[in-house]
């Protein structure tokens, strides 16, 4: 991973360092079964516990098994295995969800920031296309929208920083092989944007404005400014010549 995103990582052991470790999980039996509680509860550092330890429980913590004070123990541990090598199940949508159910916007503001960076931190990661990323800009962004209400900053941030090949690379991306045109907007592929109804309408409609198309231009210009000195120049103008173009027909769709 990263240095922001093990940084990140580190500072949520540190904040929720003082929750108490669990001594039972509630269950349902035919979920969870005496022997996954042992296992998850072993004498063992948290950071010790395996994707194979966690993964039963992250699959349905706050459904069938578990609270609250119990994920909020084990949740540092959940959330840096989904960032940086990722369970069987659940996908990193679903598990960065369960903050929601978690109510975590009533948690403590430490904790709260501290969830912040970490989005942050996988967000900048993700655009910067880390030889250690594990997940895609499709999955990352969708899985910021089951946490986040406003995507706003997430999105300011990728059009500050598409004269980056890479940031300019991942947009291309997203609209090539997770979108498809709809009339005059952007359709998102991805299954788990369906319970996220609002901040899908909302990265639909930010690849459908203007803004972007001003964004997409004011990166060529900077792009053709840097030619000379830049060596990835060349391939950077052609991902935003198509990106324009791709861009473009959605416009053109417009009555």
């Amino acid at each position: 991973m990263g240095t922001a995103l093990a940084e990140a990582i580190d500072r949520l052991y540190v904040v929720f360092g003082g929750v108490p470790r669990p001594a039972a999980i509630d269950s349902c039996p035919c979920c969870f079964t005496p022997d996954d509680e042992r296992k998850l509860l072993a004498p063992v550092p948290l950071a010790e516990l395996t994707a194979d330890d966690l993964g039963d429980y992250a699959a349905v913590v706050l459904f069938t098994v578990g609270g609250v004070a119990d994920y909020r123990y084990f949740l540092p541990r959940m959330l840096e295995i989904g960032c940086t090598e990722g369970f069987l199940w659940p996908d990193l949508e679903p598990l960065l969800g369960r903050l929601r159910h978690a109510g975590w916007r009533s948690w403590p503001a430490g904790e709260r920031h501290a969830v912040r960076e970490l989005l942050a931190a996988l967000w900048a990661e993700v655009l910067a296309d880390d030889p250690a990323a594990v997940h895609d800009v499709d999955t990352v962004l969708c899985a910021i929208g089951n946490v986040e209400d406003d995507l706003t900053p997430y999105l300011a941030e990728w059009a500050r920083q598409l004269a980056r090949p890479t940031a300019a690379a991942a947009l291309l991306d997203l609209l090539a092989h997770h979108c498809r045109p709809a009339g005059t907007t952007w359709r998102l592929g991805n299954a788990f944007w369906a319970e996220r109804g609002s901040q899908a309408a909302q990265v639909s409609a930010w690849l459908a404005g203007a803004d972007l198309r001003r964004a997409v231009t004011a990166a060529l210009g900077a792009v053709l400014e840097t030619a000379e000195t830049d060596g990835h120049a060349e391939s950077t103008w052609r991902i935003l010549t198509e990106l324009d173009d791709l861009l473009g027909r959605v416009v053109a769709a417009r009555p």
